[in-house]
């Protein structure tokens, strides 16, 4: 996989990747928000990373997607501070 932020593009080899599809579903007023899952794994790496329980964790990461113009989305994850 190879990032380059400053041309806004992200390229993915799909030989090099694991690829896991999702239904999308509308939520919301007017089903103005679009939510979807991430695999169970994704989440379980940065819990194991950050060295954190389960219980911890749920409270504690955010997925942070990215986007712009180029096409798709990069989901990345952040530790949120314990007291927020």
């Amino acid at each position: 996989m190879k990032h380059n932020i400053e041309k806004n593009s992200i390229c993915i080899a799909d030989a090099e990747v694991l690829i896991k599809r999702y239904k999308v579903r509308g939520t919301g007023k007017a089903k103005s928000t679009i939510e979807t899952t991430i695999p169970k794994e994704a989440f379980d790496r940065e819990m194991r990373r950050l060295g954190l329980s389960p219980k911890e964790a749920i409270g504690r990461i955010l997925a942070v997607w990215r986007y712009n113009d180029f096409q798709g989305l990069h989901l990345c994850f952040e530790l949120r501070e314990k007291n927020i």
